[in-house]
């Protein structure tokens, strides 16, 4: 629209002005809202700021406005601000007059670190989990729902909002940061890694809270939920709290190589959990009609392959064979924790997921185990843990160690396969009846798994009092259905193969036993897209 002012016509009868039939009013178009146009770095820049505005998530905008404005908010901003002021006077009188002469940067930046930690890995966590359970609890979810956002925008947008309060949290504590460092003592590289242990923790927390979040469907439930959030943000702070003031602020990080390659571990462990904490609460959110398995199957295939190239890495690093089964006792219990939640889900497809199943035989070979579906989780699950373990048990046959583990890594394998199987098996056996009388609920198979693992791990003591009027103080074969016993036993003494092998074979049994009752979801075929829908996408 061109430049115009408005045309001026000639007087009517009353004496004012108007316009004359053949005559088109024509308004100055306003200069902000014109498009973006010229040549140069300038307005290239305008129009790449345009269209980031233009892609920025609205959720992050409504949060980034409620949570700034909130009490909470305002409250924690102020209190850690005069933490900081009350601990840097204290700091000072303390160390004087040495503080003059002596490094004392060092117990200042622990202080510092303490009025950090606490609002980031604590107050956002919360406030990002009781977010995300308003809107499901006073029925706005709905409204966010029927927008064209997706649910993965909806959870980013959480996420997004809690990063944006804890980088304002980090610019205010940023001042105390570098005047610890003009205190001497502490190196910026110590500084820097103390802040990225912080800030990973808090955003693998954070999303955790997320996921949490969408879990409960009641009241009762998100009460359970939240104190399970609030136990976990105490163990990870007390946890966090140890490493970095025991470990970074005590050493020197730039000739302490061992904590800088366990800060890398860290984060290359830690970020793929982030990704399948958000992906897990988006497919909670969305509808029922999405594939909301495929996309978390395939994260915790690729988590599944760092978690072996980490270890293996770290194994040859140090040495020593007994990470390799520290490793693998962590991957057993990861697809066990996975394999039960997966059990979950419903065993019906509907005919939006058949759409996009595998077309070709090899495809469906290869690719059903990633379709939906509590029998293909349960495959899932087994066969990757299996292939993880087998692959980290070989692992230690090619290392050169200084440090043998107490048991042969491909002994402990062996032990940890069986213990995969048997007990997973034995979930899926008893959630599945009671699953199809109560309805595909996640608190069944989690209570199953619970009721397993401390049933096994009681088992055996109670057999020995019923037969012999006394529990056993030394292992024997029957304890090795006690997998607390067994793990103790691999990792303080060397096992027995055999053992192994029989814990092996019950856990095939029970494979057997559930491969039975699968057939009916490896029965669905991917269906042809109808007229109707092709037209839509179009």
């Amino acid at each position: 629209m061109s430049d115009s002012t408005l045309i001026p016509a000639e007087p009517d009868m009353n004496g004012s002005r108007g316009l004359r039939g053949d005559q088109v009013a024509e308004f100055p178009y306003p200069e902000l809202a014109r498009d973006i146009e010229g040549d140069g770095w300038w307005a290239s820049l305008e129009r790449w700021l345009d269209q980031a505005a233009s892609w920025l998530n609205p959720i992050l905008i409504k949060e980034a406005r409620q949570s700034l404005k909130s009490r909470q908010f305002i409250l924690t901003f102020f209190l850690m601000l005069t933490a900081s002021a009350v601990w840097t006077l204290v700091g000072v009188v303390l160390n004087a007059p040495d503080v003059y002469y002596v490094p004392t940067g060092d117990s200042l930046l622990a202080g510092y670190y303490l009025i950090l930690a606490i609002p980031l890995m604590g107050l956002v966590p919360l406030a990002a989990y009781r977010s995300l359970a308003a809107e499901i609890d006073d029925d706005t979810f709905e409204m966010l729902v029927i927008t064209r956002l997706s649910s993965m925008r909806i959870v980013l947008g959480k996420l997004n909002s809690a990063m944006l309060q804890m980088l304002i949290y980090f610019a205010a504590i940023v001042p105390c940061l570098a005047f610890s460092y003009l205190l001497r003592g502490i190196s910026l590289p110590t500084i820097v890694f103390l802040i990225l242990i912080v800030f990973m923790t808090a955003i693998l927390l954070t999303s955790f809270a997320l996921m949490l979040a969408t879990l409960a469907p009641n009241r009762f439930g998100q009460t359970m939920v939240l104190l399970t959030l609030i136990l976990v943000i105490l163990f990870t702070e007390f946890l966090c709290a140890s490493f970095c003031i025991g470990g970074i602020l005590s050493s020197n990080v730039r000739q302490d190589s061992e904590l800088i390659q366990g800060i890398g571990f860290y984060a290359l462990t830690s970020a793929p959990f982030v990704v399948l904490f958000v992906k897990a609460a988006a497919a909670r959110v969305a509808s029922v009609t999405e594939n909301r398995s495929t996309g978390l199957r395939w994260c915790m295939f690729v988590h599944q392959l760092l978690w072996i190239g980490v270890m293996a890495a770290f194994s040859i690093w140090a040495e020593d064979t007994d990470v390799l089964n520290f490793g693998n006792m962590l991957l057993g219990g990861y697809w066990l924790t996975m394999g039960t939640l997966m059990l979950a889900e419903s065993p019906e497809l509907s005919p939006r997921v058949q759409r996009g199943l595998p077309r070709t035989f090899l495809g469906r070979t290869l690719l059903t185990w990633f379709n939906p579906g509590p029998g293909t989780g349960y495959v899932f699950a087994i066969a990757s843990g299996s292939v993880g373990a087998i692959a980290l048990g070989i692992m230690g046959s090619l290392v050169e160690v200084t440090w043998q583990a107490s048991t042969d890594t491909r002994v402990f394998a062996v032990l940890i396969v069986g213990y995969l199987l048997g007990y997973l098996g034995i979930v899926r056996l008893t959630a599945m009846p009671i699953s199809r009388r109560l309805g595909n609920l996640l608190v069944i198979p989690v209570a199953c798994c619970f009721f397993v693992l401390v049933t096994a791990a009681m088992l055996p003591s109670v057999l020995m009092v019923l037969t012999t009027g006394s529990p056993s103080y030394a292992y024997t074969p029957l304890e090795s259905i006690d997998w607390i016993w067994s793990l103790n036993e691999a990792f303080t003494r060397s096992f027995d193969p055999a053992l192994a092998l029989l814990v092996f074979s019950g856990g095939i049994l029970i494979t057997v036993v559930n491969l039975a009752l699968l057939f009916r979801e490896f029965e669905y075929r991917r269906i042809t897209v109808p007229q109707r829908v092709e037209e839509d996408r179009h």
